[in-house]
């Protein structure tokens, strides 16, 4: 059994996952990155509703400077946290040891083959299945704004994600847990830039698709969780997010009803669901403190 880095003590090197001391954390860093991570998007997508209205369809197919705005107050936002509790605690010193954890990245080969083709590779697999049923699910190629925008946005998302809250929330509970608990909140931390941007596209059907896309988005901060405490690597956390985000952006279609696209993000969810199952049964570890 590979051993589960000890998350309760915290090395000084930026790259060994826990890489401030716990003198250096001021008391309620995690609560004030939440609020920060979270007041950001939701403070900015109402201002640009305010001024600018809401999308009548998908923003994918409805790109604006408005939309631009929302995405770049929701994409920021968890690396502005990071960097705003990195400050109060250890000022300059703290930030620059937070970026440097980019300067890690030599793992062996076989952590950049999970990170980069776990999900694609469910993508491909869910698209082929449905298209059986439904040629509008055949798996294209697109390399759109949005698709080549997840480079920099899962970047900026998991410098605090995986860079900040991660560590910390592994010095309280055990590595699944952290997964399902950090997931859920990912994926509630995206629900007022999705009103703003698909609010209008599925109408009554909003809260289903928002449950199916939650589902999804936990099972992809386990296996991110899970790659961390093996590596303890922000570069491969990165790569795990954009490979789930850009995989979808490049690989499904953006022609899919509203119907169509709850059905997807039901189908992967489920899949990712599956993949879950299956790496946690080969590492019970995941459960233990």
């Amino acid at each position: 059994m590979r051993r589960i880095q000890n998350a309760s003590a915290i090395a000084c090197s930026p790259g060994s996952g826990d890489w401030m001391t716990d003198q250096e954390l001021k008391k309620n860093s995690l609560s004030l990155y939440f609020v920060i991570a979270f007041a950001l998007p939701i403070v900015t997508t109402i201002i640009v509703y305010l001024v600018a209205g809401a999308p009548s369809g998908l923003v994918v197919n409805e790109m604006s400077v408005a939309t631009l705005v929302v995405v770049m107050g929701m994409v920021h936002a968890p690396m502005i946290a990071a960097v705003v509790v990195v400050f109060r605690s250890a000022r300059f010193t703290g930030v620059k040891n937070l970026f440097q954890q980019l300067k890690y990245w030599k793992f062996g080969p076989q952590w950049y083959l999970k990170a980069i083709l776990i999900f694609p590779a469910t993508i491909l697999v869910v698209l082929l299945v449905l298209s059986l049923f439904s040629s509008n699910f055949t798996p294209v190629l697109s390399l759109s704004v949005m698709a080549l925008g997840a480079l920099l946005s899962t970047l900026w998302e998991e410098i605090g994600w995986t860079g900040l809250a991660t560590p910390l929330m592994l010095k309280r509970m055990s590595p699944l847990k952290v997964g399902l608990l950090l997931g859920f909140l990912h994926a509630v931390w995206h629900l007022a830039a999705n009103i703003y941007g698909a609010g209008a596209f599925h109408g009554n059907l909003f809260v289903v698709n928002f449950l199916a896309t939650t589902v999804g988005i936990i099972g992809l901060r386990i296996v991110t969780v899970w790659i961390y405490v093996r590596t303890s690597s922000l570069v491969l956390g990165w790569l795990t997010h954009l490979s789930f985000t850009g995989g979808q952006l490049s690989l499904v279609s953006f022609a899919l009803t509203s119907g169509e696209t709850i059905v997807w993000n039901t189908a992967f969810s489920v899949a990712v669901i599956g993949v879950v199952v299956f790496l946690v049964a080969g590492n019970k570890d995941l459960m233990s403190r």
